[in-house]
């Protein structure tokens, strides 16, 4: 039999199952319906047995490889015939254990249905394997380096990467990828609802991007005073209410202004006679706060930090051990420009901030979750918007984004919200696709219900009877188009709005 891989380095003790690999690879060479699967979940390095190890290496070459039959290409299949062939051909068949090995293999398990069992249990040896390591490579820093955080923070980053499929592998052959390509592929045709991202509320948005899915990272900009604090909220509150674990870094705001704007959007009791005390539905208004509170307590998953300096590696620590203690699906970050950096020495803020957007790409990926980031927008923007300078549209555009290019380049996904000079006095918005990586770009309406700090889209509007009117001006008026509740709606929901009164606010606060 091959000799140990690890004898050499490590103890002989280290945790293995040879049975479960030999069953894993019986399983492959014997059930075709699975073995895509299976040789996409696993690498060389999960097998702690040389030969079996050079083993499943061929198996995966055969089984990324294909050949004609008749006008199609079909993958090749992975069988005791092939991987004996492949093999021989390459010189390795005496080293893991010659044809007698192979056919043992083949014949070691009488079925294939507990395949999923051997799965987990060389995953789950080839993982401990790899702790003790980490645990080693730790142990090395501990000693060696004079920054503790630094020790600590290498340690994080190295568990973590195990905790997500291993640690980085370095370099790695696309076409072995392909297998684990193709078999998502047909899964997601399969069943194409589960491999939606997470819906944001606008269902049109959702449409275009299919969700939002992880390792993305989205940037939400505008300028003062147009609304991206409260629809990062209107965001996070429909994703928490669909059961996802959301963190909010609010750099501007406190928990408690971000939990008051939450309960006057769930409840429809309007933010400023929450700030105020003065209640004029009185008990009625309390109990609609009771309720959002107890939604808020018991079904959505939300955590909050209002530190105002905080820095990505902070942001980055804090998230990884939340995903790690009680699961992550979404992180939003309000907003880049407040972010403090690394301490620059040179001052040189632009870089400072492509850091930053760096970082936040890196989380997104690392943690394999989406990341929205607001950001601010250029006074350029707004001028233009105001007077048509130089001729230039009213719309912004992706160079409108503030202090550094680098944002437009990382991000997968760029928002701005967007209100016309011509409309100032609508509750009429754009959202604005600016960029979308893997994707179309639009411009899409949106509706702003300024008491109760909320964004709506047109499918929100047709499904809670709201309609849209023009309200008749005052003689010293301009003619205001308002989004309006149905009176029967309104009575319905307890809302605070009676017919034609107009709930569109001129400038949604941040």
């Amino acid at each position: 039999m091959p000799a140990n891989k690890d004898s050499a380095t490590l103890p002989v003790t280290m945790p293995n199952s040879v049975e479960a690999e030999q069953s894993i690879l019986c399983c492959i060479l014997r059930d075709e319906a699975f073995q895509a699967e299976m040789i996409a979940r696993l690498h060389e390095d999960d097998f702690y047995q040389n030969n079996h190890a050079t083993i499943f290496a061929a198996m995966k070459e055969i089984n990324s490889a294909t050949h004609r039959l008749g006008e199609e290409s079909k993958a090749n299949s992975v069988n005791i015939a092939s991987v004996i062939d492949h093999l021989r051909r390459n010189g390795k068949l005496a080293e893991v254990g010659d044809i007698d090995y192979i056919t043992r293999l083949n014949d070691f398990l009488p079925g294939t249905a507990n395949y999923s069992e051997y799965l987990d249990i060389v995953i789950r040896a080839s993982k401990m394997r790899k702790l003790i390591r980490i645990c080693s490579d730790v142990s090395q820093k501990a000693r060696s380096l004079a920054d503790a955080e630094e020790a600590i923070t290498y340690a994080e980053e190295e568990i973590f990467k195990l905790s997500q499929s291993g640690s980085n592998s370095g370099l790695v052959s696309l076409s072995d990828e392909t297998g684990k390509a193709l078999w998502q592929i047909n899964e997601r045709f399969k069943n194409p609802g589960q491999f939606r991202g997470i819906q944001t509320g606008f269902r049109r948005f959702d449409r275009l991007t299919n969700g939002l899915h992880g390792g993305e990272l989205i940037v939400l900009a505008a300028r003062p005073g147009v609304g991206k604090s409260a629809l990062a909220m209107n965001i996070v509150e429909h994703v928490a209410k669909q059961g996802k674990t959301v963190a909010v870094f609010s750099l501007e705001m406190s928990n408690q202004q971000l939990i008051e704007r939450l309960l006057s959007s769930m409840s429809t009791v309007p933010l400023e006679y929450i700030k105020s005390g003065q209640l004029p539905g009185g008990a009625a208004d309390i109990s609609k706060l009771r309720v959002a509170q107890e939604t808020i307590c018991s079904t959505m998953n939300l955590y909050g930090n209002d530190y105002a300096n905080i820095q990505p590696a902070e942001i980055t620590s804090q998230c990884r051990r939340l995903k790690a203690q009680k699961g992550l699906d979404l992180v939003v970050i309000d907003y880049i420009q407040l972010m403090s950096g690394t301490g620059r020495k040179d001052g040189n803020r632009q870089q400072e901030v492509a850091e930053i957007s760096r970082a936040l790409k890196l989380l997104a990926k690392d943690l394999n979750i989406p990341v929205i980031a607001l950001s601010q927008l250029k006074r350029d923007a707004e001028i233009r918007n105001i007077k048509g300078k130089d001729g230039g549209g009213s719309e912004p555009v992706l160079s409108d984004l503030r202090e550094s290019g680098a944002i437009e380049q990382d991000a997968d996904i760029v928002l701005f919200i967007h209100k016309d000079a011509e409309s100032a006095d609508t509750g009429k918005f754009s959202l604005i696709v600016a960029k979308h990586r893997n994707g179309e770009t639009g411009n899409l309406p949106i509706y702003w219900l300024g008491k109760i700090v909320r964004f709506v889209d047109e499918d929100y509007l047709t499904q809670h009877h709201i309609r849209l009117a023009t309200v008749q001006p005052q003689p010293s008026e301009q003619a205001d188009e308002s989004v309006v509740l149905d009176p029967e709606f309104a009575e319905e929901e307890g809302t605070f709005i009676a017919d034609n009164a107009d709930i569109a606010e001129d400038d949604p606060k941040e």
